[in-house]
């Protein structure tokens, strides 16, 4: 592993890693100018997810959306995207859940297969939301609410960070009819959305 990723690990600066290696206090060896660390395993410093855990993990990552999840289910699901999205290290964390009888999910283990070569930024991108072509009010509605749960904020959080009146959010996540595409737009763009198209405004 790289220097840097090794001092992460051992918890000191690179510079201390490199003279560790240069003193032969850690297994390494050089490639040009570079220091290679050797024999030193990412701790598993996490429990691994049960098997359905697993698949609500995988079905809401592929899907962009928690629907069809509720309570505990949903809340833990979203908050593991979450951790997922906000880690420096991701692929650590898709290796330590993964559990030993993870039944098989091509998407999924296409991004663990990712962070086992430890493609961080490729897991980044792949964890992201895209632009989204919301074509009706449900599509809509499972955006918002399954970013505002991501996010771990509540209607009320979002209302206020958007400057929107909490009845409308509650309209928007209830696939209610909405007159002001200007106002849904800003509630999209504090959850970071970018819609290619919306729903078409009733007026009311």
């Amino acid at each position: 592993m790289k220097v840097t990723e090794a001092a992460d690990q051992l918890g000191v600066s690179p510079r201390r890693v490199r003279a560790m290696a240069a003193d032969g206090r850690i297994p390494a060896h050089r490639e040009g100018s570079a220091w290679v660390i050797e024999g030193l395993a990412p701790p598993k410093g996490r429990r691994s997810l049960s098997a359905r855990s697993w698949q609500h993990l995988a079905k809401a990552l592929k899907q962009r959306s928690l629907e069809g999840l509720s309570g505990q289910e949903r809340a833990r699901t979203a908050a593991r995207i979450r951790q997922l999205r906000n880690a420096e290290h991701p692929s650590r964390l898709l290796i330590d859940w993964r559990p030993p009888d993870a039944p098989r999910d091509v998407f999924l283990d296409s991004l663990v297969a990712h962070a086992e070569r430890n493609d961080d930024s490729y897991l980044k991108r792949a964890l992201g939301r895209p632009a989204e072509y919301l074509r009706s009010s449900q599509e809509l509605a499972y955006v918002v609410s399954s970013e505002r749960a991501i996010r771990g904020g509540s209607r009320h959080w979002l209302a206020v960070a958007a400057g929107v009146s909490e009845d409308l959010v509650r309209d928007i996540e209830l696939g209610r009819p909405l007159a002001s595409p200007g106002q849904v737009r800003r509630v999209l763009r504090t959850l970071e959305v970018e819609p290619t198209a919306l729903p078409s405004m009733a007026l009311k």
